[in-house]
């Protein structure tokens, strides 16, 4: 009862967020170890900061093209990222790149210039290279474009919205595991919401399990009541796996004992209640 009562006292408590990718690693990451390729050379790395500047430049973000990543440029690179909804660090990483050299495209947009028709041929040229769209590229962004950017969204674990913007362009030109064709082609239509809802339907399931069955003298609830006491539980069982150094449970050799944790929860549903209860007392 002292470690219950230890944990949801931390659980009530405002707490800072953890930040799990610290700046200071990122910048060594990006800065130290450059992606290496065989034509990489110092002439390709003054190249990509020349075009950097200019187009930063051309956007309004920068006053001045030195052909050196300044602090004027860092700054700029804040700028366009603060701007683009982006991870603010000043790093040109893929997803920044992305935005840069790519614009956002989508079946609803009104007016097509003459460089988003060569952006979409060139999405159409990638899905069709990928498997994804069947028709040679023709750069008109209709329904089986928009079918087919939803499908290789679903597959790589991007929003299935069809809309191509910065995360879609930097997975679709490379940022990605190639596809297991030993997966089942059943699962590559099927929306990830329906795993996600089948994973919340199994969290309230097991902790029903445990309130049915609790071996805690006492009446059993309603079955209106078990479901709304089951809903609030799913919001403190994350946080009790975090603050308990529970072994981890493998989830593809084990998937059913990953729940575990939410049938505790169940069984001990009373004294949670009868805790929270008096400390909102």
């Amino acid at each position: 009862m002292k470690i219950l009562k230890h944990f949801l006292a931390s659980f009530l408590r405002s707490e800072k967020q953890k930040v799990c990718f610290p700046g200071t690693k990122q910048v060594y990451l990006f800065t130290k170890r450059p992606i290496l390729h065989q034509d990489f050379t110092p002439k390709s790395v003054q190249d990509a900061i020349n075009e950097l500047q200019t187009i930063l430049y051309a956007q309004g973000f920068l006053e001045n093209i030195s052909g050196n990543f300044d602090l004027e440029t860092e700054e700029a690179v804040k700028e366009f990222q603060r701007t683009n909804n982006l991870h603010v660090d000043g790093i040109v990483g893929a997803l920044t790149w992305a935005c840069l050299c790519y614009p956002m495209i989508y079946r609803s947009l009104k007016i097509l210039t003459p460089k988003l028709q060569e952006s979409v041929k060139e999405l159409q040229s990638i899905l069709h290279k990928e498997g994804f769209f069947k028709k040679e590229p023709y750069g008109v962004f209709d329904r089986q474009t928009e079918k087919a950017v939803k499908h290789f969204q679903r597959t790589y674990g991007l929003k299935d919205d069809g809309i191509v913007g910065a995360a879609t362009w930097a997975v679709l030109l490379g940022m990605r595991q190639r596809k297991d064709v030993r997966t089942p082609r059943v699962f590559c239509f099927l929306p990830l919401q329906v795993f996600s809802f089948w994973k919340q339907f199994l969290m309230l399931g097991f902790i029903i399990l445990g309130i049915y069955h609790s071996p805690i003298p006492g009446s059993q609830p309603q079955l209106n009541t078990a479901l709304a006491t089951a809903y609030a539980l799913t919001y403190i069982v994350p946080f009790v796996l975090q603050c308990i150094p529970f072994k981890q449970v493998n989830e593809q050799t084990l998937p059913l004992f990953e729940y575990a944790p939410y049938m505790l929860t169940g069984i001990f549903w009373k004294p949670i209640l009868n805790f929270i209860e008096k400390l909102v007392n």
